[in-house]
């Protein structure tokens, strides 16, 4: 059968949790320490139109997500969405996550967006060895930009043009109001 990338729907919500709920053990790819129940992962899943997830399934088996999600709630940033991508642990270092970033651009190119952007720790050295095989720059760092078990952590800022979007003046993504600042 091989590797889907497909639109997650609400029967992803159980793996999209036991995936992310890893990456919060692992405490190398989000300062949240929370786990994620299927229910709040159903609770994204409701606005896929605007801010799509996708997963990963492997002979039908969900093995990674990514996702968008909004950046700042001001109309002039309507057009840039932040990404999140995790994968299993046991399905890293495959080329599934690039599969899955390239789907979700294309996902975001879609609907409108001109730029997508995350943060990334700069110890996560596969995240940031995959933005930069997707295309992505960093920008920056954000120094001590959060406190994860105690400890002040740096993220260092990623960001992707979506050029053929730029040239729109006159577009939004789904379900946004506003265009493209002047």
């Amino acid at each position: 059968m091989g590797t889907i990338i497909r639109d997650a729907v609400d029967a992803d919500a159980e793996a999209i949790a036991r995936i992310y709920n890893q990456g919060i053990e692992d405490r190398g790819a989000t300062f949240e320490t929370g786990p994620r129940s299927a229910a709040d992962i159903e609770v994204k899943l409701s606005d896929t139109e605007r801010f799509p997830t996708l997963v990963a399934a492997v002979d039908g088996r969900v093995v990674g997500w990514a996702a968008l999600s909004t950046y700042r709630p001001r109309p002039c940033y309507a057009g840039i969405a932040e990404f999140s991508i995790y994968l299993d642990r046991a399905a890293r270092g495959r080329g599934l996550g690039r599969e899955l970033l390239r789907s979700l651009v294309d996902a975001a190119r879609q609907r409108g967006y001109w730029k997508l952007v995350s943060r990334i720790f700069p110890f996560n050295a596969a995240s940031r060895a995959l933005c930069r095989s997707s295309g992505f720059r960093e920008v920056g760092t954000y120094e001590k930009h959060g406190c994860l078990d105690g400890q002040w952590l740096d993220v260092v800022i990623v960001e992707r043009l979506i050029p053929e979007n730029l040239s729109r003046r006159d577009m939004a993504p789904a379900g946004h109001a506003g265009v493209a600042p002047e």
